[in-house]
């Protein structure tokens, strides 16, 4: 289900129009995929505060297991990432270094975490009395890059290249992601462990 479209915005720079331009075409491919599931819920650009920062996650998909934030980057060059995760990509011809996509991310995956963590109690219901948790939900990352991108994968960290994909490839990326989860829980059920929701 599609709780959250992508919102018009007035660009002017070459940089931010490619950019948004990205981003509508991996809401696409979510809204192709997940439109009619009640039970994947998906946010496109998807703005919040709390503590006094502000965060904005480009696609947070939200089921039963947990929470996938999808970072968005229109690359059509190469891109690269070293043995220490630094990334970089190449524009016509010419190699320079960007911020990790995966580590920002992650830094928004810990914002949501604390906002989510500390408005727990108005959130989660209680059974028995007892107050549920937020803490036994999984947090996965993903970045998405263009579909002309070159993907030197060669020398990349396996950590990094699992999370890098192309647009194309991100339903299958997230479905995948969410039938570990599902395959994780049904196999502890059936060996009679404790469920991890």
């Amino acid at each position: 289900m599609i709780v959250k479209e992508m919102e018009s915005k007035n660009l002017t720079s070459p940089n931010t129009i490619a950019g948004d331009k990205h981003e509508k075409n991996v809401a696409f491919y979510l809204r192709r995929a997940f439109k009619d599931d009640v039970h994947i819920f998906v946010f496109n650009d998807f703005k919040f505060t709390h503590n006094n920062e502000t965060a904005q996650v480009d696609h947070l998909i939200l089921y039963r297991f947990g929470f996938i934030l999808v970072e968005s980057k229109s690359i059509t060059g190469n891109v690269s990432v070293n043995k220490q995760e630094e990334w970089s990509r190449s524009y016509r011809d010419k190699w320079q270094g960007m911020p990790s996509p995966i580590k920002q991310v992650q830094l928004q995956a810990q914002l949501l975490k604390d906002l989510l963590h500390e408005n727990r109690s108005s959130l989660v219901g209680k059974l028995l009395g007892l107050q549920q948790t937020l803490g036994k939900r999984s947090w996965d990352h993903l970045c998405a890059v263009s579909s002309n991108a070159i993907v030197e994968r060669e020398n990349m960290p396996n950590s990094v290249s699992k999370k890098l994909v192309k647009s194309e490839f991100l339903v299958d990326s997230i479905i995948k992601i969410m039938d570990l989860k599902i395959s994780t829980w049904a196999w502890d059920l059936c060996m009679k462990k404790k469920p991890i929701i």
